[in-house]
């Protein structure tokens, strides 16, 4: 791992700016250092400052007001960032859309929103979003103006590039009334339907910014490191997690259109990665690419691993195959990072814990009244920190019953604290299996699970039973071409596991449902897995 001698901002420096103020310093301090690598274009930061203005200045022109909704679906590309960072310059509101979504998350996302801007691409992967976009603009009454990049204009949206020339000449005056402050709402982040419908959440230009100092001092983040985004841009994990941690850093950021092993090996090597952050998924699909052992991967450092369980054996090979001291962490939607394994920690640590709260959160462990438990003991997490997005959209009962007086969010997912003060997650609430009497905890299970030769994904969910309440099902995904057999998976949990945790049900599939973000969708195999061995 390439650890030289390091100089750290002090990260803090950044707390109370919001991020056009951040993008603004970040352009005076370090002009001419690169900030995003796309493919042939390599821009600065000053210019990336100058099109964020100029997105800003043609917002405004365009009749954009502070608060105003915007959605945006655009893939991976300077772009993407030129026009988040233009809306949250102004004080619009941003809102993430995936070039998955089709004509339910469209207009569901932007109806629920209120959106009166969406920025879109005419097409992407054989989707024709002007053919969605005909069929959705009459369920969407306060969508004001559509801005299409792309070769197909119709006569109902502006051209991105007529968009732009609104923006040309910058009026100082003009782009600088009415500007947010730090605490003013930024973006509404769908969530990724891993557990149903989507739910809005709000976050600050504060709640962010503040969440990714904390990260920033625990990865060691420096100007001479290089992210590579290999994460799609629509999620938090990219367009805010990834993207503020790289720029307070005065970093590089190399994106990437869409994950694909080989390419993202290729740039690690050519563009001297320093810095890698992901999800479980695409480490074990590097590290089993046939042409792993070709590349140069000595200039990685640190990363994330996040949105998964991460066996030891991958934090292992992460570690010393591609020379990559990364770091697991525990997050969601309402909070980005909120525990995070530190750097000195070794692959036990980070393969059987999230690590500790980052700095100035609170975190407990409590029962179902909400009363805290002892270290070691299962209970729900409960959390309370500056990084607290401040409420669902247009749902104030829930965001109230996810909050006490004292301003804790009980985030619904299970987990208990270590003597050493570490999180380990158990798993959501709801989705712990009680059969015959005796809590079954899905992640344990498939823990076990994952160590089985030839498994490549698994998840663990209950179906209901007339005698025991529910039975535990397991559901395997093999690796490409290796021929699982389900006594294989039963007889492995009966050696390793206590006989109630074993699983009932053993089911081989293909593949699994996933959302964007490659999460497992547990809502549907659950419904399958229901629907078939339910009784």
């Amino acid at each position: 791992m390439n650890e030289e001698k390091r100089t750290m901002p002090d990260f803090d420096e950044f707390l109370g700016l919001t991020y056009g103020q951040m993008m603004d310093k970040l352009a005076a301090e370090a002009p001419d250092k690169e900030a995003l690598v796309f493919e042939d274009q390599r821009i600065s930061y000053s210019q990336f400052r100058n099109r964020i203005r100029q997105v800003g200045m043609a917002l405004k022109r365009m009749g954009m007001r502070t608060g105003d909704r915007a959605g945006v679906l655009v893939p991976n590309c300077p772009e993407f960032f030129y026009i988040q960072l233009g809306i949250l310059y102004i004080g619009g509101v941003f809102i993430a859309l995936s070039t998955r979504y089709r004509k339910f998350e469209i207009t569901y996302m932007m109806k629920h929103a209120g959106a009166k801007f969406l920025f879109c691409v005419d097409g992407y992967k054989g989707a024709n979003f002007i053919e969605i976009l005909e069929k959705v603009r009459p369920d969407l009454p306060e969508m004001e103006k559509i801005i299409i990049k792309g070769n197909t204009i119709p006569d109902w949206a502006t051209s991105y590039d007529d968009f732009l020339r609104l923006g040309q000449e910058i009026d100082a005056r003009e782009l600088g009334k009415d500007l947010p402050k730090a605490k003013d709402v930024c973006s509404i982040l769908y969530t990724s339907g891993s557990t149903g419908t989507p739910k809005g959440v709000m976050h600050t230009h504060h709640s962010l910014i503040w969440d990714s100092t904390r990260v920033c001092e625990r990865l060691r983040i420096g100007s001479k490191d290089v992210f590579l985004m290999m994460l799609p841009c629509s999620h938090i994990f990219a367009s805010f997690v990834l993207f503020t941690n790289a720029v307070m850093g005065r970093s590089k950021i190399v994106i990437m259109e869409t994950f694909e092993p080989y390419e993202a090996l290729r740039l690690q090597e050519t563009e001297k990665v320093s810095v890698l952050y992901g999800v479980p998924t695409m480490f074990t699909l590097m590290l089993t690419h046939p042409d792993f052992g070709k590349f140069d991967l000595s200039s990685n450092r640190t990363g994330y691993m996040s949105g998964a369980s991460c066996p030891v054996e991958l934090v292992r090979a992460v570690m010393q195959k591609m020379h990559c001291n990364i770091s697991a962490a525990y997050g969601m939607s309402e909070a980005c990072c909120i525990t995070i394994t530190n750097y000195e920690d070794d692959e036990y640590v980070k393969s059987g814990t999230a690590g500790r709260p980052i700095r100035g959160l609170e975190l407990g462990i409590v029962d179902n009244h909400r009363n805290r438990v002892e270290v070691e003991k299962v209970g729900e997490i409960a959390i309370k920190g500056e990084n607290l997005f401040v409420g669902y959209y247009k749902q104030e009962g829930v965001t109230k019953d996810s909050f006490d007086s004292s301003g804790f969010f009980y985030t619904g997912d299970l987990g208990k604290l270590d003597k050493n003060g570490r999180l380990i997650v158990i798993g959501r609430k709801k989705e712990m299996i009680i059969r015959g009497g005796f809590n079954v905890y899905p992640a344990e299970v498939e823990e076990q699970i994952a160590l089985v030769e030839g498994v490549q994904h698994v998840a663990v969910v209950g179906v209901p039973d007339p005698t025991l309440g529910e039975r535990v099902c397991a559901c395997v995904v093999p690796v490409p071409g290796f021929k699982m057999r389900p006594e294989k998976i039963t007889q492995f949990c009966k050696e390793n596991l206590a006989n109630y945790k074993v699983p009932d049900f053993v089911e081989i599939m293909e593949a699994f449902p996933m959302t964007t973000t490659e999460k497992i969708q547990r809502f549907k195999i659950k419904d399958r897995m229901v629907e078939k061995y339910g009784r």
